[in-house]
């Protein structure tokens, strides 16, 4: 019953491999990052500031998050495509930073990690949610290359975005995850670090299966 995770900044390319290494080892794919991002959605819908840490606090207990067939709803609404955005990347990235949203979605993710055979991604994963996780990685890349990935990404769901704009995000993003007081962002000291620039995602799922079937 094992535990894996995959921690890494915004663009890395963590949710494609993620998923992929799950499928191929037949585990659940815990996508934390698209959590955080329904969470965001939540609060804009009710028309609260995602900086506000107490309106943000005093929605959390009405807020349930939860997935089916690798989709994610809210309150029993599938907001899978509507989380997908600019505008929800920057404000998860605000409502992240709150300290009591923070405890209530890793306690929904822990639960999930009590099931076994997870792949779990996200930003602490590794370091705080699951630090006894059997495999731990931080997969990471050059922040040009994030942000071009993210641009075709955009552009193939019809939202067109200047890429200076968003290799701007991507190094404000960087900075924000690295220096919040709450769970910043770093690999565990036990994780095997990955740059995954210039390589494709089979590249950096051959490196993961040579360390799980390793050890």
């Amino acid at each position: 019953m094992s535990i894996i995770t995959i921690d890494g900044p915004a663009g890395a390319g963590k949710s494609t491999v993620s998923k992929e290494l799950a499928r191929r080892l037949g585990f659940t794919y815990l996508d934390t990052g698209a959590m955080y991002r329904a969470a965001a959605w939540f609060a804009r819908s009710r028309g609260i500031d995602c900086r506000d840490s107490k309106a943000v606090s005093s929605i959390c207990p009405d807020l349930d998050i939860h997935f089916e067939d690798q989709r994610i709803h809210v309150n029993g609404k599938d907001v899978s495509h509507l989380i997908r955005t600019q505008e929800m990347d920057a404000l998860s990235s605000a409502i992240s930073r709150i300290p009591e949203l923070r405890e209530q979605l890793t306690r929904i993710q822990r639960e999930m990690g009590r099931k076994g055979n997870l792949v779990a991604e996200g930003r602490d994963m590794g370091t705080v949610v699951f630090p006894d996780a059997d495999f731990k990685f931080f997969l990471m890349a050059s922040a040009e290359e994030r942000a071009m990935r993210r641009k075709i990404q955009l552009d193939s769901s019809g939202e067109k975005v200047l890429y200076e704009n968003i290799l701007l995000q991507i190094k404000a993003r960087d900075r924000a995850d690295a220096n919040r007081s709450v769970a910043p962002l770093r690999p565990a000291p036990d994780a095997e670090i990955i740059d995954s620039t210039g390589l494709d995602v089979d590249d950096v799922i051959g490196i993961m299966l040579a360390k799980i079937k390793g050890k």
